[in-house]
């Protein structure tokens, strides 16, 4: 028959337990959850809207169907122990996904992030106007979350200024720019290229599609290129101290701007061909626009009709 404990091994054995769990709880450290409350939520649950479209603070489960409802500022414990109790595989389901939709081995992209992306996908590549977003078609024929005109715009400033980030920090701090200049009714744009090396080879990645003249005493002369250039380079954490090289049309205005900035110009090998043929075409110009004008009025019916009863020509 066992013996009785005494009150001093009875606190020697609690003593015992005590250091072992103290010990458990300093070697094993709480292990983060792989996704938020938040997280799991959103990727499980959908809103329901009423008959007028406005939410009923009820969502529904994407897997089950079942409905649980969300009361403001009280978390989503409710929506998240749906999940852990029918859904107890909801992690791998959740991994499974991301990199299924996304391509990508990051943990997970919020549903937030994902429409955002959508409607900054639609409206630049469709060319379409900001207000598109808000346009009462354009929310009816769409499964994407409605947003705001002015959410757009602050995307894409938040975006651009991303990017110019990227591309600075990337950006070596000696560089070359690439010119070109196109114009379209009264507006003349100037795009700039930066040219660098790095471990992945050689990069042009596009700077700055702009008009030239922003203010209105600037000049479409090598000076207001210049201003131009100055401009958009500070977003970049560079400035035209760091360029040593211009590559553009052996035009006037690219030489003079390449004695101010104090660096070579590399001409347009296409562009100084064109030049040359024409410094060759130049003594017969004057026979070439007789042929011209004779092509023009040979192009209409009129005349094509005539040239039917000349010998050996066909139209």
């Amino acid at each position: 028959m066992g013996r009785w404990l005494t009150i001093k091994d009875k606190r020697a054995l609690i003593a015992k337990a005590v250091a072992t769990m103290t010990d458990n709880l300093l070697s094993a450290p709480p292990t983060r959850p792989t996704f938020s409350p938040r997280q799991i939520a959103t990727f499980f649950f959908s809103p329901c809207a009423d008959e007028e479209g406005l939410p009923t603070g009820v969502y529904a489960c994407k897997s089950c169907g079942r409905c649980r409802k969300l009361t403001p500022k009280t978390g989503y414990s409710n929506l998240v122990s749906h999940v852990r109790t029918a859904h107890p595989d909801f992690e791998s389901a959740m991994r499974d996904a991301t990199v299924a939709s996304t391509g990508t081995l990051l943990p997970w992209v919020s549903q937030k992030a994902s429409n955002r992306y959508a409607w900054l996908r639609w409206v630049i590549m469709g060319n379409l106007p900001f207000s598109f977003c808000e346009s009462n078609e354009t929310r009816r024929y769409t499964n994407l979350n409605p947003i705001s005109e002015e959410t757009l715009t602050a995307i894409m400033e938040a975006v651009t200024k991303a990017v110019e980030k990227a591309i600075g920090d990337e950006m070596s701090e000696n560089f070359g720019l690439v010119l070109d200049g196109w114009t379209h009714g009264t507006e003349h744009y100037l795009a700039v290229y930066a040219c660098y090396e790095t471990s992945a080879g050689l990069q042009l990645p596009l700077l700055s599609l702009a008009p030239v003249m922003d203010e209105p005493d600037d000049q479409l002369n090598a000076e207001g290129h210049l201003t131009a250039i100055k401009r958009f380079l500070p977003f970049f954490g560079k400035s035209v101290s760091g360029c040593l090289f211009l590559v553009g049309d052996n035009c006037a205005v690219n030489k003079r701007l390449s004695d101010l900035l104090g660096v070579p110009l590399v001409g347009c090998s296409s562009h100084r061909l064109n030049l040359a043929v024409r410094d060759f075409l130049e003594p017969s110009e004057d026979d070439l626009e007789g042929v011209q004008q004779l092509m023009r009025k040979l192009r209409t019916l009129k005349q094509a009709a005539k040239l039917r009863y000349v010998e050996n020509l066909t139209v």
